[in-house]
């Protein structure tokens, strides 16, 4: 019949498992815009182990691993859409260049230790490289559908970005849910990956209101402009840009905000004038 164990032999475990290595937190930014650079973090304790190798992979496919006992003790491979710039990398960061849309993936850092525990750690992020649009979203009236004039009908149209710009519209700081008010379209195609959209809008005449168009690309930058509509025309039209950067750090960039904002004047055909 098997001994009970102590309380010592318990501790004693308890003390050897904390000694061996151990991933504390592997950082990799959500979202990075094309041509930044990005950061990727392995942070670990290495308790009385010995390091034996760092390797980093993007879907299981490795790109860059720091191995001490070699000379040099870095090294980086070639991967379509990452470039490690290995002299600001090492044991603990890897430092991509200027990212590209095929940089996005699921990052894995899994570190190893020396005998005799040979023990291993691992973990991982997922990071999206998006396209910011360089113009836009614009509202545009539609000459032929306004000729009814039982309506205005509107399209709001994002510019090329990735991935495709997520439209919705407002009305009267209420978001429009009626499907017999919005017209869809599939996304625009173009080269190098990138999608435009577009999104239709109905609105009755005869009243004032104020429609926004709003489109999403990614979660902290914002872009707007205004324009003046009066009898179902586009009267006069100015636009402003606003760049906001996300109160969050810069390793957990998130977000894209295009906003465009259109106060229309619509006011009831007069009779007997």
């Amino acid at each position: 019949m098997e001994k009970p164990r102590n309380a010592s032999f318990y501790l004693g475990t308890a003390v050897a498992q904390s000694l061996l290595l151990r991933m504390v937190r592997v950082t990799v930014p959500s979202y990075r815009v094309r041509g930044q650079p990005a950061q990727l973090d392995c942070d670990y304790d290495l308790g009385n182990d010995a390091l034996y190798s760092v390797k980093w992979y993007r879907d299981n496919e490795e790109f860059y691993r720091y191995m001490p006992k070699f000379d040099p003790p870095k090294h980086a491979y070639k991967i379509d859409g990452i470039k490690v710039d290995v002299a600001k990398s090492d044991d603990r960061k890897v430092i991509l260049h200027q990212v590209t849309l095929k940089t996005t993936g699921l990052y894995r850092c899994e570190v190893s230790a020396e005998a005799p525990s040979f023990s291993s750690a691992a973990g991982e992020g997922k990071l999206e490289v998006i396209y910011l649009p360089r113009e836009g979203p614009r509202i545009t009236g539609n000459e032929q559908e306004n000729r009814r004039g039982d309506s205005l009908f509107l399209n709001c149209t994002a510019g090329r970005s990735y991935p495709a710009a997520v439209l919705s519209w407002d009305i009267d700081g209420e978001k429009v849910t009626d499907p017999d008010l919005l017209v869809f379209y599939p996304p625009t195609l173009h080269a190098h990956g990138l999608m435009s959209s577009a999104l239709g809008l109905r609105v009755p005449v005869g009243r004032t209101m104020q429609v926004k168009c709003t489109a999403r690309v990614a979660p902290a930058w914002r872009e707007g402009s205004e324009a003046v509509v009066g009898n179902s025309q586009l009267a006069d039209s100015k636009e402003a840009m606003l760049l906001v950067r996300s109160s969050s750090e810069v390793s957990s960039l998130s977000v894209i905000l295009l906003t465009l904002s259109l106060w229309l004047l619509i006011t009831p055909t007069q009779s007997g004038t």
